[in-house]
C-alpha cells in the first residue's frame, strides 16, 4: 500500500528545487509545469495515493459486532433493578455504553443502526436525558426503524417533548398518535400526555428557543472599546494596543471562529466543539471519526461535511496536520473570496486582485472573518525549501481530493479548468502558511482517558456526578485547532498580558494583568517564561514563527531565573544545589531515554532511588500501609527537590489522584489519610498556581481533588478558597462548567452552609 511519505518522497524528486519564493500561486505552478513524463508520473502518484486510501469495511462483520454490543446492552437493561435506585442507574448507564458501541460499530448498516439508536433512546429517557433520547428516536426513524413499531418511538418522543416543555413537538406527536390503532397500554399513555399538554398550554409555557449557533452568532464581539489595531511598518506590523487602562480579568474581545478541526477525531462535536458527549451521533460513513452532540449540530455542519466525509473515510486528514484546517478555511470562506476572484479574466489576474485586497488596511473589528483570514501574515517566504515543498504537496493533494472525491467544484461553480485547480491549491497553501504562524489550539478539562462518559458509577443524574467522582475530570487535553484571525493580530511576548478562555468555537480574551493605556497587548505563542528556558523558547519561535524574541523576559539579565526555580535539585552526594544542564534533562521522568542527571559541582550521577520507591507505592494506594509509605516518601522529597519543583508537583498530583481513585473503588480512608492528602494538596495547588497561574486549565484540573475532599467534608475550605473555586469554574467551557457547578452545589455548598 502506498503511504503519504513514499508518494511525497517520489514527487519531491520530480519537482525542481525552488531557489526563491515568490508567492503561493507560483509555488503551486511549479508542481504543474513539469516535463511531460514527470508531470504524468506526478499526477499518477496523487491519484494512486487517494485510490489506495479507500477503506471499505466488511459490513457483515460490522453488523455482527453491532448486534453483539446491542444484545449486551439489552441484557443489562432487562436486568436493571426496579427497587434499588443506585443499581438501576448504573445498569442504565452501562446499557447506554453498550448501545453507543453498537451505534458506532454498525457503521452504514441501517438495519443495526436504527435498532441501536432506538434502544439507546429508551435507556437515555429512563436516565433523564430527554433531549438526547428525543434525537436518538429521530435517528432510529431516519435509518429505517420498522414501520409497525414506530408508534413506540413517537410515544417516547412525545414523552421527551413533555419533559422538555416543548409544546409544539408534543402537540405534533400526539396528533400523529391519535390517528394510530394503539393497544390499551399506549392509549393510557396517550391520555396522560394529552393531560400534560393541556397543563403546559394553560401555563403558557413558551416553546423552547433555539440555542445560539455558530451560524447565528457574530464572529467578533468588542464588548468594550478598550483597544485598537495599529499598522506599523517593519517588525511589529499590525498589532493591538490598549486605548485605556484595562484591569486584570476585564474582557478585551470575544471571537467565535467559523472553522476549527478536532485534534482527536471522534471525541468532540464537529460543529460546536462540545467535549461532554453522553450520546454521540456519528456519521455512519466516516468509520467513527466524526461525531456530533445533537442532530441539530449535524444538520448545521452538513454542507462542510459533505466535502470532508470521503477524506475522513480515507483517513486522509490525520496525515496532513495543519493543512486540514487550511482546507476547512477554504471551504468556509471560498464563497466570500469568489467575489474577488471572479473579477479576474485569468488565474494570474484573479490572484493579483485577491492579494491586493489582502494587503489593504481595514476597520479590523468591523471586517468579516473571511477578510481577516485573508489578511493574516505568512512566513512561507522564510521557510526552508523542503518545508515549502511539503506544504505545497499537501495543498495539491487536497485540491485533487476535492475534484476527485467531492462535488466542491460543481456546487461552488469554481471553474474546473487547470488554472481553477491551481487557484484552489494556492489558496490552501496560503492558508496553511498563515496557520503555521497564526493558528491556535484550545485546551480543556476532560475525563481521564481510562474513563468513558457513560461509566456506570460516574453519574447520579444527568450532569450531576456521584459523590467522590469529581477527580476523574483531572485531565487537560488539547481538543481543537482554530482559526482566530483577530486574536492573531496580537504580537508575542513570553510574559503575555492576556489569557484566553475557550468555550467550544468561542474564545474570550481577558487581561491577565494591568494593561495601561498605549501599552501593546501581547499573546504568548509558545510555552511561557515560567515553563521553558529562554533557549527553548527561542528555538521554537525561530523554527515555527521565524523570529527571535526580544521581549522583556528574554532581554533581561536573568531570563531563566523563574523557570530554573522550578527545577532545583540538591545533590545526593555533596548536597550542592544545582539545576540540569541540558534541555532533555528538565523533565526526564516523562522521557523513555532516562537521561542521567549530574551534579554541576561534583559531577556525580544522581541515583533517584526515592523516585522509584514512591512510584512503586502509587500502584497499591488501596492498601493503607502502602499509602503510609507513600506519604513518608513524599515528605522526604523535601530533601532533594527544592521549593515547587516540577517533579515534586508531578508526584503530588500522581499520589493524590491514585488515592482518590482507590477511595472511589472502595478503599477505606481515615482522618490521618485526609490530613496527609490535604497537606499535599495545599502544596500542589500553590505550586501549580505559581508555575501555571490560578486561571489555567492545569490549576482548575487539580481543583477537582479539592472539590472531592471538600465534598467528603475532609478539607476545610475558607470562604476565600470557596470564592476562588467558583471563580475558576467560570473559566471552563459551558458543557464542563455545568458539571462542576452542579457538583459544587450538590455537595460543597451544602457543607459550607452547614458549617457557617
Amino acid at each position: 500500500m502506498l503511504t503519504l511519505s513514499k508518494v511525497f518522497a517520489e514527487q519531491n524528486e520530480l519537482v525542481p528545487f525552488i531557489s526563491s519564493y515568490q508567492n503561493e500561486l507560483e509555488t503551486v505552478k511549479v508542481l504543474h509545469t513539469l516535463p511531460a513524463a514527470k508531470q504524468q508520473r506526478f499526477n499518477e502518484l496523487t491519484h494512486e495515493l487517494l485510490d489506495s486510501l479507500d477503506d471499505v469495511h466488511d459490513l457483515k462483520a460490522c453488523a455482527e459486532r453491532s448486534r453483539s454490543s446491542r444484545e449486551h446492552g439489552n441484557a443489562v437493561y432487562t436486568k436493571r433493578s426496579k427497587t434499588n435506585e443506585s443499581d438501576r442507574r448504573e445498569s442504565l448507564l452501562l446499557a447506554c455504553h453498550f448501545y453507543t458501541q453498537a451505534i458506532l460499530q454498525a457503521e452504514n448498516v441501517h438495519e443495526e443502526l436504527c435498532l441501536g439508536y432506538a434502544n439507546r433512546g429508551m435507556a437515555l429517557q429512563d436516565f433523564g436525558l430527554y433531549k438526547e433520547a428525543y434525537d436518538d428516536c429521530e435517528c432510529a426513524l431516519e435509518y429505517g426503524y420498522p414501520q409497525k413499531l414506530q408508534h413506540k418511538l413517537i410515544m417516547r418522543q412525545a414523552h421527551c417533548a413533555w419533559q422538555l416543555g416543548d409544546v409544539r413537538k408534543l402537540r405534533e406527536h400526539l396528533s400523529w398518535l391519535e390517528q394510530q390503532q394503539l393497544n390499551a397500554g399506549y392509549v393510557n399513555q396517550l391520555e396522560q400526555l394529552q393531560e400534560q399538554l393541556t397543563k403546559l398550554q394553560e401555563q403558557q409555557v413558551s416553546e423552547p428557543k433555539e440555542e445560539l449557533t455558530s451560524e447565528q452568532a457574530p464572529s467578533l464581539q468588542i464588548l468594550a472599546r478598550n483597544h485598537k489595531i495599529w499598522n506599523s511598518p517593519g517588525v511589529k506590523g499590525r498589532h493591538m494596543v490598549a486605548t485605556q487602562s484595562i484591569q486584570p480579568g476585564d474582557i478585551i474581545f470575544k471571537e467565535q471562529t467559523a472553522c476549527f478541526v478536532p485534534l482527536e477525531p471522534g471525541l468532540i462535536c464537529q460543529q460546536c466543539a462540545a467535549s461532554v458527549l453522553y450520546a454521540p451521533i456519528p456519521c455512519p460513513q466516516c468509520h467513527q471519526q466524526v461525531v456530533y452532540c445533537s442532530r441539530h449540530c449535524r444538520q448545521l455542519n452538513e454542507q462542510i461535511h459533505s466535502y470532508e466525509c470521503a477524506g475522513y473515510r480515507k483517513n486522509l486528514f490525520t496525515m496532513l496536520g495543519v493543512s486540514h484546517l487550511a482546507l476547512r478555511m477554504v471551504l468556509f470562506y471560498m464563497q466570500e473570496w469568489l467575489t474577488e476572484l471572479g473579477k479576474g479574466s485569468n488565474v494570474q489576474e484573479a490572484w493579483k486582485l485577491l492579494m491586493a485586497k489582502a494587503s489593504k488596511s481595514y476597520d479590523w473589528p468591523g471586517a468579516s472573518q473571511g477578510l481577516l483570514s485573508l489578511c493574516m501574515m505568512s512566513h512561507l517566504d522564510k521557510a526552508a525549501a523542503e518545508e515549502l515543498i511539503y506544504y505545497a504537496l499537501c495543498a495539491n493533494l487536497l485540491q485533487v481530493y476535492l475534484h476527485k472525491c467531492t462535488k466542491f467544484y460543481e456546487q461552488l461553480e469554481v471553474e474546473t479548468r487547470e488554472d481553477g485547480h491551481l487557484l484552489i491549491a494556492a489558496l490552501i497553501l496560503r492558508c496553511a502558511g498563515q496557520l503555521l504562524c497564526n493558528g491556535h489550539v484550545s485546551d480543556t478539562i476532560v475525563l481521564r482517558f481510562q474513563c468513558h462518559t457513560m461509566e456506570s458509577k460516574l453519574w447520579r443524574a444527568p450532569f450531576h456526578l456521584s459523590l467522590g467522582q469529581m477527580h476523574k475530570f483531572d485531565s487537560v487535553a488539547l481538543t481543537t485547532a482554530l482559526n482566530l484571525p483577530y486574536l492573531a493580530l496580537c504580537n508575542h511576548a513570553c510574559a503575555p498580558s492576556i489569557r484566553l478562555h475557550c468555550d467550544g468555537r468561542a474564545v474570550s480574551c481577558l487581561a491577565a494583568q494591568q494593561i495601561e493605556a498605549d501599552e501593546e497587548i501581547f499573546n504568548c505563542y509558545t510555552l511561557d517564561y515560567r515553563n521553558s528556558s529562554c533557549a527553548m523558547r527561542q528555538a521554537q519561535l525561530q523554527q515555527t514563527f521565524k523570529f527571535r524574541c526580544k521581549c522583556i523576559k528574554c532581554a533581561g539579565s536573568k531570563p531563566d531565573e523563574i523557570f530554573l526555580s522550578f527545577n532545583r535539585y540538591r545533590c545526593e552526594f555533596c548536597a550542592h544545589i544545582f539545576v540540569p544542564g541540558q534541555r532533555e534533562e528538565f523533565k526526564w521522568w516523562e522521557s523513555e531515554s532516562n537521561s542521567a542527571i549530574n551534579c554541576s559541582k561534583c559531577q556525580a550521577t544522581q541515583l533517584f532511588n526515592w523516585f522509584g520507591i514512591l512510584r512503586r507505592t502509587l500502584e497499591f494506594c488501596s492498601e493503607q500501609q502502602q499509602r503510609r509509605k507513600a506519604y513518608k516518601a513524599f515528605k522526604e522529597l523535601d530533601t532533594w527537590l527544592l521549593d515547587y519543583h516540577s517533579l515534586k508537583l508531578h508526584l503530588a498530583q500522581q499520589l493524590i489522584a491514585a488515592c482518590l481513585t482507590a477511595k472511589a473503588d472502595g478503599a477505606t480512608f481515615d482522618d490521618s489519610d485526609y490530613k496527609q492528602l490535604s497537606r499535599i494538596l495545599d502544596y500542589l495547588l500553590a505550586g501549580v498556581a505559581a508555575q501555571h497561574g490560578a486561571d489555567s486549565m492545569t490549576y482548575i484540573s487539580h481543583l477537582t481533588y479539592l472539590m472531592d475532599l471538600a465534598a467528603f467534608g475532609k478539607y476545610k475550605c475558607s470562604s476565600e478558597q470557596l470564592k476562588a473555586v467558583r471563580t475558576a469554574i467560570n473559566y471552563l467551557p459551558t458543557d464542563t462548567k455545568r458539571i462542576f457547578v452542579n457538583y459544587y452545589n450538590d455537595f460543597i455548598e451544602q457543607r459550607s452552609a452547614a458549617n457557617a
